[in-house]
């Protein structure tokens, strides 16, 4: 069987070579933006890493004095604290805090009860994230389409901060060569 002649290098196409090339910009384009918003993203998230720990060494410390003042300015304090009271929480924390407080709450609803303590999810998937903070706990049992507190009476234990990822801290491959760099200089 006789093999297929190979075309000649001369019949590449302007159109051919100019429609590869604008690809190919387009392409490396791309993937400077792409590198560029992930170092945004990041910055960002340590940013909002930052202000909820101060946010909530600021609410606690605020709640203290409040405590030890006899005379507080006339304001309804307590309501302002519970706006910011799931600031930078455990989400299984803040869901025993919910539950121990009414007793018995459908998904939903613990949706509700983090959104006005401020609890920030990490996913666009809420009743997820619940449904995995709740599925191993002690304190709650799933009754139908609600979560019914089963835990003790005992002192509440304070809130947990919720602890930072180490994979954001450790450097890309190949980012190293330019941080050196740019360090030297």
């Amino acid at each position: 069987m006789p093999r297929p002649k190979k075309p000649p290098k001369d019949t590449e196409t302007a159109e051919a070579s100019a429609y590869l090339s604008g690809l190919f910009r387009e392409f490396h384009e791309q993937t400077h933006k792409y590198h560029s918003l992930t170092g945004q993203l990041l910055s960002l998230e340590a940013q909002i890493e930052l202000v909820e720990k101060t946010l909530c060494l600021t609410r606690d410390h605020l709640a203290m004095m409040i405590g030890k003042t006899d005379s507080a300015t006339p304001r309804d304090w307590n309501e302002v604290l519970r706006g910011v009271r799931f600031v930078g929480v455990r989400l299984a924390d803040a869901c025993k805090v919910l539950l121990q407080e009414h007793q018995r709450l459908t998904p939903k609803e613990i949706v509700g009860g983090l959104n006005l303590g401020m609890f920030r999810f990490r996913t666009s998937s809420p009743l997820r994230e619940i449904h995995a903070a709740l599925l191993r706990q002690s304190f709650a049992e799933r009754s139908g389409e609600s979560y019914v507190w089963v835990g003790t009476t005992e002192h509440q234990l304070p809130l947990r901060m919720r602890v930072v990822k180490g994979a954001m801290l450790t450097q890309r491959p190949g980012a190293e060569a330019g941080s050196k760099a740019k360090i030297a200089k």
